[in-house]
Order: C-alpha cells, then structure tokens, then sequence
C-alpha cells in the first residue's frame, strides 16, 4: 500500500498531556501535516481525516465507511444503532419518533422543572459544581424518564455510562467489563419487566415489545440499543454544557455579556458545539481500499474522523482558531452527517438552552471557584469537576 507522504508520529499524540488537555493542539499539529495521517500509537493502527471536505465524504459515504465494526478505535460486532444498513435503519426508525422536534419540545416543561429543582438543591452554597450537582444530573434525569427507567439512583447510571464511553476509547476495555455486566444485568430485568406491562408506553418498554419482520426483538438487541442511546444521551449533553460554560466564565469573562442578553442563546451553543464538540472524534471502518489525495487506506481498516479538527477547517470558517459565539449558524460535524445524524440532536440543544437561561435567571453572577478537570477518555471532551461561586 502506499504510504501518507510525511509523518507525524512524533509530533500528533492524541494521549500525550499536552493534547489531553487541549485538542487545539493535535487539530494544528494535523493541520501542519498532510491530510491522511497514519497514527501507530495505538493496536490497532488507524488513520486520520481532519479537514472538513474529507470528513464530510466519510460520513456521507456510509456504504464505504462502515459504522457497524465499532464508532471508536477497536473492532466489534454490529449491534443496535451502532450498526450498518439494514440493522441500523430499521433500530433508528424504531426510536426516532421520540426524538423528533415536536417530541422534543413537549419535554420543555419538564426539562424548565428539572432545572429548577437542582439549582434549588445548590440555593445557599458558597462553593458548588457545575458538572456534579447539575450538568450531569439534567440529562441522565431526561433520559432515564424518556426510556422509563427509575432516577432513584442517577450517580450508579452515571458510573456506568462513564464506564461505557471510558471503554469505547480503551486499548484494553476489560477492566470496564465488570460493571459494564452488572449494566447490562439491570438493563435485561428492567426490559422483561417491561415487556409484560402493556400499561407502560415508555420508549424502553416499546423497544422491549418491538418485533423485526414478525419476529420480536432479542433480550440481547434490546439491552444493547437501550444501553446505546441511554449512554448516548447524556455523556455528549453533559459535556456540551460544561464546555460551554467554561468558556463563558472563562477568559473574557462573556456570561455577564450572556446575562444581559448580548449573546443569542443559539448562536453559543453552535459555536460552543463547532469548537469545543463533546466528541472530538469517532471512527469507520473501511469496506474496501479507499485512496485519499494520493493515500491507499486499505479495506478493514479504521479511520477516524475528527470532527473537532474538520470543525475549524480555515478553509469552510472564518477565523476558525477562535471562539465566537456572535458567529453566524452554519453546517458543523459535531453531530455527524447522513444517515448516522444524532438521533438527540435536538435534545442535546433543548437542554442546553434550558441549563442556560436557567442560569441566567438564577446566577447571573456566577464565576469560576477554582480548577476543573477534564473527562477521561481521549476521544471525549469536557469537564468532570467545574467549581463555581454565585458571587456577589
């Protein structure tokens, strides 16, 4: 096979702390080399595609590229949404009802009331976190009422999700594997629980009565879609709004800008999405030998695309380097393309315009208390601790 034309073994390092701690770094060092990079850092070895033009071909190419091998660095088998055609379209067609517009707008109240009950929680305290006592409970709270699945212990949900997304981006997952069991152990009773309760109308239990063609779903294809979108619909959420808060009490200080309405509530979650997106990347693997400006990528082998680097493409945004929220709403990739588009888009953004104005009606004197941390795994990005004071 040919090789790419230049190496940056030595210089791209996705695990490296420079690069953990700021993916500015690997999206300009991919930037200053050529546009399918090699990296050999990891078993196994997979490719890069950072610029937007090369990203979006993947994901519009979903035949060539295949989702069903595994959206992080490893191999799997194909099961539920992270699946191919005609699995992949028919496990969407069978949750998408819910996560339409008008279903998402419904859950608007309850998302205000749920909001309101967790900054009531933090009422009176001199020193709370931002991520721990409300980005992360909003969403798993959502989610889990969505999928009916009991919220008496959101912090075990929370565990295994981390645990989830911690072992998609591991070279060796079996230390995860325990309690990734005992998950998939409570998930199987609660989808048999479900199915014989014809009263529950619930998305899990729905899923636990659906049937493919006559035949009903599996115990296996119900636990694993359900574990899927369970996961799904709170890391990215929750990162999403701590993002995006750090950057608003960060340097410049703009949420006294936001609290006075100088900021368009849209226009910063799109900008915060484009800049800072809660999934820097994700992989495909490919169906046959793909060349790339002058690159052979051979067939069954991963690639991953960045979106984070396609997203400050100097050649689709002005000033890409920047964060701004004024700028104007165009097409990103933080939410993929096609026909693997995030089933949640629209959720991910109803709760982050919630947790804002929220915010804003609650802390408009709200500053940063201290250092926050950032989440685990290195295809991830956000915070898992944001200490914050309500000031003055």
């Amino acid at each position: 096979m040919s090789a790419p034309k230049s190496s940056l073994e030595q210089t791209v390092n996705f695990f490296s702390p420079e690069e953990m701690a700021d993916p500015g770094v690997s999206i300009h060092r991919l930037y200053a080399g050529d546009r399918v990079h090699r990296f050999d850092a990891f078993d196994p070895p997979f490719f890069v595609l950072s610029r937007f033009e090369d990203v979006n071909h993947v994901l519009m190419n979903p035949t060539r590229f295949l989702s069903g091998y595994g959206q992080g660095p490893n191999f799997i088998e194909p099961a539920g949404i992270v699946s191919d055609a005609p699995m992949h379209t028919f496990f969407r067609e069978l949750v998408q009802d819910d996560f339409k517009p008008g279903a998402i707008k419904a859950l608007r109240p309850r998302l205000e009331a749920i909001a309101e009950d967790l900054l009531d929680a933090v009422e009176g305290k001199d020193v709370w976190d931002l991520h721990d006592d409300y980005s992360f409970p909003l969403p798993v709270i959502i989610i889990c009422e969505i999928f009916g699945i009991p919220t008496d212990d959101i912090d075990q949900f929370k565990m295994w999700s981390d645990m989830s997304v911690a072992a998609l981006s591991a070279q060796d997952g079996s230390a995860y594997q325990a309690e990734l069991e005992r998950m998939s152990a409570y998930i199987l009773s609660l989808v048999r629980e479900k199915r014989t309760n014809l009263d529950d109308n619930s998305l899990g239990a729905r899923i636990a009565r659906a049937q493919c063609d006559g035949v009903p779903l599996s115990d296996e294809d119900a636990v694993r879609i359900i574990t899927q979108l369970f996961v799904a619909g709170n890391e990215t959420t929750t990162s999403l709004m701590t993002n995006l808060m750090m950057r608003l009490l960060g340097e410049g200080y703009q949420w006294a800008d936001y609290c006075a309405g100088k900021i368009d509530t849209a226009k910063a979650i799109n900008e915060s999405l484009r800049y800072d997106p809660p999934l820097l990347a994700m992989f495909r693997t490919t169906a046959e030998d793909e060349e790339i400006d002058g690159v052979t990528i051979p067939a069954n082998t991963k690639v991953m695309i960045h979106y984070a680097a396609a997203n400050r493409d100097p050649d689709v945004f002005e000033d890409s380097h920047q964060f701004d929220v004024h700028r104007p709403i165009r097409r990103m990739l933080s939410f993929a393309l096609g026909v693997h588009f995030c089933v949640g888009a629209e959720l991910a953004k109803l709760e982050a315009t919630v947790m804002l104005e929220a915010l804003r009606k609650r802390h408009p004197n709200l500053k940063l208390a201290g250092e926050s941390e950032r989440i685990g795994p290195f295809l991830f990005w956000g915070r898992s601790k944001l200490p914050v004071t309500s000031g003055g």
